[in-house]
């Protein structure tokens, strides 16, 4: 479909991806709230902030007082406005679980040379007011069943950039390059990785075991691996709390520790995790917990649903199947609708028309005087037209 004449980044959605988009949104609203999250809803324009986690993404608007506003660029910022304005106690650090969800659109400014989305749908969760390892868990816990509510493989991948942070300062690297270093030991890169140490004059010890990090990847074998490659008491104390994490599963056989994990280190303080499906190259969803960076305590996660829709893509949706009757006869189409049938009223005045009408929208039969027939003879729909029928009638039977 042609998007010709709307700004760069944006779309038109049809029905059959609009209808799955709110199946999907549904569908993790109900997963959440039944653990206990509320929806909130959050406003679209904020006051423009250049310390905003998202200022170089984000919109500007100019306001009639002359006043700079941006359009919402993530929800975390906003969420926790939202907790100081309304839960001030817990703003200022009192200990007490919030949980919350939320769904809806930002908008990130980008070149569009680049990259060619500027408006996004998000949904996600956050835990705030509590900072330990069961609050930890119940975020993964959740990841993992939001891959599984929408008809996905979990696999989640759980890190703890503080655990990277922590063998930076026990090594002795300069806190200017700690995000170049992070950054190349989160993407693997071994050889970017040593070429930024090498200037560093480490000793021996501490640059094998800061080029071991990135390898630092598998099952809870891994924090063994970990202890015996970086043996300080900075970084087992950080694995310490990944391993109480891991201790609130009974079935942890869905999660992999990457203990490269260390992307936005300087936001990150804790636990970090992204959920993959097997076959979809791309995360699904990520987070971790943020303590001191916008609350004292807060942890959450979100995912990008258009992202979503594409690793499900296979999967069709049992609310938005393909009209299967078009009808002519209003009763017997609402029989047929009260049994569960998707039928479309005819907008032709006449069987002929609607003929005509039902095979150019490609749907198999026509209702008419309370009678089904299949439009293409030839098609191989006579069990199914047998099962209407029946249906019709059975429908038809209970009326008083």
């Amino acid at each position: 479909m042609s998007q010709a004449g709307l700004p760069d980044g944006t779309r038109f959605v049809l029905p059959d991806n609009a209808a799955r988009r709110a199946e999907l949104r549904a569908v993790l609203r109900e997963l959440y709230q039944r653990w206990g999250y509320d929806l909130v809803e959050l406003p679209s324009l904020e006051r423009y902030d250049p310390e905003h986690p998202r200022a170089s993404q984000s919109f500007k608007l100019a306001d009639r007082d002359s006043g700079v506003l941006a359009l919402r660029a993530d929800f975390t910022p906003a969420l926790a406005q939202l907790v100081r304005a309304a839960h001030p106690a817990v703003a200022g650090g009192a200990r007490r679980a919030l949980r919350y969800q939320y769904a809806g659109t930002i908008w990130h400014a980008i070149d569009p040379e680049l990259a060619r989305t500027r408006e996004f749908t998000q949904v996600g969760i956050e835990l705030i007011g509590v900072s330990n390892a069961r609050a930890d868990a119940e975020l993964i816990h959740l990841a993992r069943e939001s891959v599984r509510a929408v008809g996905l493989d979990p696999r989640v991948e759980v890190g703890n950039p503080g655990f990277v942070r922590a063998a930076f300062e026990a090594a002795g690297v300069p806190p200017l390059l700690h995000d170049p270093v992070a950054d190349a030991i989160d993407r693997k890169d071994r050889s970017d990785l040593a070429r930024l140490l090498e200037p560093l004059d480490l000793p021996a010890a501490s640059l094998a075991a800061l080029l071991a990090i990135p390898d630092l990847y598998g099952g809870v074998d891994v924090l063994d691996q970990a202890l015996a490659s970086l043996p300080w008491p900075q970084t087992a104390r950080e694995l310490e709390r990944l391993a109480g994490v891991l201790a609130e599963f009974e079935d942890a056989s869905d999660l992999m520790l990457d203990l490269s994990m260390a992307r936005r280190l300087s936001y990150y303080t804790g636990v970090t995790f992204r959920a993959y499906t097997p076959d979809f190259g791309q995360p699904l969803l990520g987070g971790g917990r943020y303590d001191g960076a916008l609350l004292p305590a807060a942890a959450g996660f979100s995912l990008g649903l258009e992202r979503l829709l594409r690793a499900v893509k296979q999967r069709r949706s049992a609310s938005e199947p393909d009209p299967l009757v078009l009808a002519l006869d209003d009763a017997g189409a609402r029989a047929l609708r009260a049994a569960g049938v998707r039928v479309l009223r005819s907008l032709e005045g006449d069987a002929a028309g609607a003929r005509r009408e039902a095979r150019e929208l490609g749907v198999p039969f026509l209702l008419s005087q309370g009678r089904l027939e299949a439009i293409d003879a030839s098609g191989g729909e006579h069990d199914r037209l047998t099962e209407l029928e029946a249906l019709l009638q059975g429908v038809e039977g209970e009326a008083p």
